[in-house]
C-alpha cells in the first residue's frame, strides 16, 4: 500500500480552486452539508468563498452531519447517523445541495447520506457530491453515487494499488516513528513533547 501526506495548505488551496470549479458550473448551493469530521477543513473554505460571491445575495447555508461507516481502517461497518445541525425535513423542493469530504474510497458513507435527501423528494441533479480525493476502485462494483467534483483520482485497478491518504491538516493516527520525524518534526522540533506524549498513549 502506497502512503500519501497531503499538506494542510495544499487541501486549503485545492479546496479554494474547487470552490471556484463549483461555482463555474453554475450550480449554486443552498445548503452545504459536511460529514464530520474529514469535511471539516474543505468545507470551511467552501463556505467562506461562497459567503464572498455571495455577498448581498441569499446566503449559503453551512451544516454538518455526524455519520460513521468505519470501525477501522480495514473493516467497515453499517451506516450510522448521530444527527444533523440542519435536519433535512426542512429541505425544500428547488434546494440546491452540495456535500462536501475529505475523501471518497468505499462512498458507503457519502451513498447513504445522499440516499436520505433524495428521499426527501430533492432530484439527483440538485445535489452534489465533491471531494478531496476520490479513489475509483474498479476492482469493485460502483455504487450509484460517485463524485461529481475532485481534486485527486486515484485509479485502483487491484488491491495491491490501494493508497492510504495521510491529511496533515488534522490526522495523526498511524503515523510511524520516521513519519512523524520527517512529516512533522523536522519542520518543528518544538513538538517533539507533544509526540513523545502522544506515543506513550499507543
Amino acid at each position: 500500500m502506497t502512503k500519501v501526506f497531503i499538506p494542510f495548505d495544499q487541501i486549503r488551496n485545492n479546496a479554494l480552486k474547487l470552490a471556484y470549479d463549483v461555482y463555474m458550473t453554475g450550480f449554486i448551493p443552498d445548503v452545504i452539508y459536511i460529514p464530520l469530521r474529514g469535511g471539516a477543513y474543505m468545507g470551511n473554505v467552501f463556505s467562506e468563498f461562497f459567503k464572498i460571491v455571495r455577498k448581498g445575495e441569499r446566503p449559503v447555508f453551512y451544516a454538518a452531519v455526524v455519520a460513521r461507516s468505519y470501525s477501522d481502517i480495514h473493516k467497515q461497518d453499517r451506516v450510522m447517523i448521530d444527527g444533523w445541525t440542519y435536519n433535512p425535513e426542512h429541505l425544500r423542493n428547488g434546494d440546491k445541495i452540495l456535500f462536501i469530504d475529505d475523501i471518497f474510497d468505499s462512498g458507503k458513507t457519502l451513498n447513504h447520506l445522499v440516499e436520505v435527501i433524495l428521499e426527501k423528494g430533492i432530484p439527483r441533479s440538485d445535489v452534489k457530491v465533491a471531494v478531496h480525493d476520490y479513489k475509483d476502485i474498479k476492482y469493485k462494483d460502483h455504487l450509484p453515487i460517485q463524485p461529481d467534483f475532485y481534486c485527486n483520482k486515484y485509479d485502483l485497478e487491484k488491491e495491491d494499488d490501494q493508497v492510504w491518504i495521510h491529511y496533515m491538516s488534522h490526522e495523526l493516527v498511524g503515523l510511524t516513528k520516521e513519519e512523524q520525524q520527517h512529516q512533522y518534526l523536522e519542520k518543528e522540533p518544538g513538538l517533539q513533547p507533544i509526540f513523545d506524549f502522544i506515543n506513550s498513549h499507543e
